[in-house]
């Protein structure tokens, strides 16, 4: 079976491989640094903070504000966190966490491979595809955090955030139904851990 319909009207591919994903030359759009951590952010952290953290590593998708660093570093091995907002890199940098360690770059690019070299518990990102280019993008985006993510770890995402895109186009409004459809295209298990809140597992 197919992934569902609403991938089947996306763009294949948008051809900009070098600069993949909407709005990066908006700052409006990627720089929340002095923005409040936002209701869906808010909730997979609450769902975060039930964990055992203990060894764990996390990647952190649009580090925003870095108060998820600031909230969990001290609980876990490492937080290492991606943005494409040059001000995000510059205050993440500034707070000194020793081991926080964020990277300007895009979840969507082929630099990912070289760039990340750790492996990870837990991904948070809960706008997976509110930035999405194209089909191509956005599975090479579920490659390279599979491709990271170790036996057992898992994507942490949220409703709220799969709902708002930042061109309004609805076939980029992932429901939770388009999440389980992806397990016949990956490797992956995918589970609500609260009513908005929901886990895409690798299969070990």
């Amino acid at each position: 079976m197919s992934i569902p319909s609403r991938y089947d009207s996306c763009l294949e591919i948008c051809g900009q491989l070098e600069h993949p994903g909407l709005a990066t030359d908006m700052p409006i759009w990627i720089d929340h640094t002095r923005e409040d951590t936002t209701v869906d952010q808010a909730r997979i952290e609450e769902v975060v903070d039930r964990l055992d953290l203990r060894e764990q590593c996390v990647l952190h998708v649009g580090v925003g504000n870095s108060r998820f660093a600031q909230r969990f570093a001290g609980r876990v091995r490492l937080v290492d966190g991606l943005t494409v907002s040059q001000e995000e890199k510059e205050l993440a940098d500034s707070l000194e966490i020793t081991n926080y360690t964020v990277h300007f770059l895009s979840k969507y690019s082929r630099e990912f491979l070289t760039t990340i070299k750790n492996r990870y518990d837990l991904i948070v990102d809960n706008n997976l595809a509110s930035f999405a280019c194209c089909k191509y993008h956005f599975f090479r985006m579920l490659d390279n955090y599979l491709w990271c993510l170790r036996p057992r770890g898992r994507i942490l995402t949220d409703q709220r955030g799969m709902d708002w895109t930042v061109n309004n186009d609805p076939r980029w409004q992932l429901t939770f139904d388009d999440l389980v459809a992806l397990e016949r295209r990956f490797p992956v298990t995918v589970e609500k851990i609260t009513n908005t809140v929901y886990a895409i597992g690798v299969i070990p």
